[in-house]
């Protein structure tokens, strides 16, 4: 488990700002600037699963959406699945969840990492969602 700042790509950052203009609602480009200046809260966890990596990016995708909502982003392949999941006080600060899979001896080895943008109050949004997830992907249900 880590909590480190720097990531995977710049558009985790565009995908956090937009969630947010969203639940700005009408003071959407107000919410998205404010969103641009504050800092990012990432964590990440690992998890092994004993099931092979496309089982595994498939329960990855119905933890997700039970959370929250999958994205479709262009250039990510079949080993990393993304959404944007609610956390927070009250589930209101959207997260980016990005669940990286790979090939194990075990199955499939997991990363599973929680970004958010956070502001004076740290609300460890990104910590909450990708616990969640984790949560609900290791679940027997």
């Amino acid at each position: 488990m880590s909590s480190d700042s720097s990531g995977p790509g710049a558009d985790e950052d565009d995908l956090l700002v937009r969630a947010l203009g969203e639940v700005g609602g009408r003071g959407r480009r107000g919410a998205e600037a404010g969103a641009r200046r504050l800092r990012k809260g990432v964590f990440e966890v690992e998890l092994v699963l004993r099931m092979p990596p496309a089982e595994a990016a498939e329960r990855a995708r119905d933890a997700i959406s039970d959370h929250g909502s999958l994205l479709d982003l262009e250039g990510i392949g079949d080993d990393r699945v993304v959404g944007v999941v609610g956390a927070g006080v009250g589930n209101l600060n959207p997260a980016v969840v990005t669940v990286t899979i790979s090939a194990s001896p075990e199955g499939s080895r997991l990363v599973i990492r929680g970004a958010a943008k956070e502001g004076l109050i740290k609300q460890r949004a990104g910590e909450k969602a990708a616990k969640r997830v984790a949560a609900a992907m290791t679940s027997d249900s």
